[in-house]
């Protein structure tokens, strides 16, 4: 048991490493059964009901002997059924199960043992979930002799960190999939977005973003992973802006970009341990929007109506604000006066509970997504 207690904490370091790396379970198999002088040791996702296996990972197993096992002699399986009613996290070993004499006589141990130069085997089953169970076996040569109290003792004493790890890497995948989601969506935004801190690093971008520093349109590009740009002026000016958002001076600051006429709404955010959250916070967490009246913010007109009362005329004009334009450029394009524009965003900002242009910009951009129309 000395061995057995001295590799444990080794390999328990190694089994938590396939919480973010999955393809490296036949490393950990290789290790574990090499601890129970073993050459042969598998992972398996089965059904607890039907003779179904769902997922395999072995090491040691001859493939075509892994592969009749799954299709074909799993149904036959002595150990199945026990393992699968058993207490989780309980190990049994083959000789607990059946006799050494029946089972040199069965067509399991003739079809997938025997070939594969095993006789003894212990395993548990560490998972259920959702009428799925999983396994994890080793198995060795008769000659070796069964397994022992011991060995089963400590492989007992790994079943709650595979169980752990397992629900870990579920919880991983589940947070991978959310944050591709989110990728997805910032992604079809028609205007960049950056999430920065006060010293301008850049910490994710969605692809217009991408797209805008890799072919310098707007005079922007990034450095040494940092926002930067192309005149000392403008970068003067970035950098000060920043500044007064992360000095709490601000809570929202518009930039205009000379050389094409779009800019730069940038507004405070924060992350807490209640999840993501906007609003004033000693924090440097920023978001930064490109917007550019080239490209248009196609703002959904009917959701838009629904939340804020917006009429046909107000929804023109907001939809030209979200685009980066000021409202004398909006009254301009829109041929109506400034003096009408000016009351129009004076009756959108009273609608939508604001009491200033920029926090406008920024209650519109954070939820611009949810207003694009549902056929962009």
């Amino acid at each position: 048991m000395k061995d057995l207690a001295s590799a444990a904490p080794t390999l328990l370091n190694d089994l938590y490493e396939r919480t973010t790396d999955q393809t490296g379970w036949p490393v950990f198999l290789g290790k574990l059964a090499a601890l129970f002088h073993s050459d042969t040791a598998a992972l398996r996702v089965t059904d607890l009901r039907d003779p179904v296996v769902y997922h395999s990972c072995t090491i040691g197993f001859h493939q075509h002997i892994n592969q009749r096992y799954e299709t074909e002699s799993v149904v036959i399986d002595p150990f199945r059924d026990p393992i699968s009613t058993s207490p989780l996290g309980k190990v049994l070993d083959s000789t607990s199960i059946i006799k050494d004499r029946d089972f040199e006589r069965s067509e399991h141990y003739q079809t997938v043992f025997r070939p594969n130069g095993n006789f003894y085997a212990m395993g548990t089953q560490f998972e259920r979930d959702g009428g799925r169970g999983m396994h994890i076996g080793v198995h060795r040569p008769r000659h070796l002799g069964g397994f022992s109290p011991n060995e089963i003792n400590a492989l007992e004493m790994f079943s709650p960190h595979l169980r752990r790890v397992t629900q870990l890497s579920r919880l991983m995948a589940d947070l991978n999939q959310a944050l591709a989601q989110a990728n997805q969506a910032l992604d079809q935004l028609p205007f960049g977005v950056w999430h920065i801190d006060g010293s301008l690093r850049v910490q994710w971008t969605n692809a217009a973003a991408e797209e805008a520093l890799s072919t310098h349109t707007y005079g922007l590009d990034l450095r040494a992973g940092r926002l930067r740009a192309e005149t000392t002026t403008l970068f003067e000016a970035l950098r000060a802006t920043a500044h007064k958002l992360t000095e709490n001076q601000s809570l929202t600051e518009t930039l205009k970009l000379d050389k094409t006429g779009a800019c730069l709404v940038i507004t405070q955010c924060r992350t807490s341990g209640t999840g993501f959250h906007v609003g004033r916070d000693q924090g440097s967490s920023l978001l930064c929007f490109l917007l550019d009246s080239t490209r248009p913010a196609n703002l959904d007109q009917k959701h838009l109506s629904t939340l804020y009362k917006l009429t046909p005329a107000e929804y023109r004009l907001t939809c030209l604000l979200v685009g980066g334009l000021d409202v004398s450029e909006a009254s301009a394009l829109l041929q109506i006066s400034p003096h009408t524009g000016r009351t129009q965003l004076k009756s959108i900002m009273h609608k939508a509970g604001v009491s200033r242009q920029s926090a406008l910009h920024r209650k519109l951009l954070l939820c611009s997504d949810m207003l694009r129309r549902p056929d962009e």
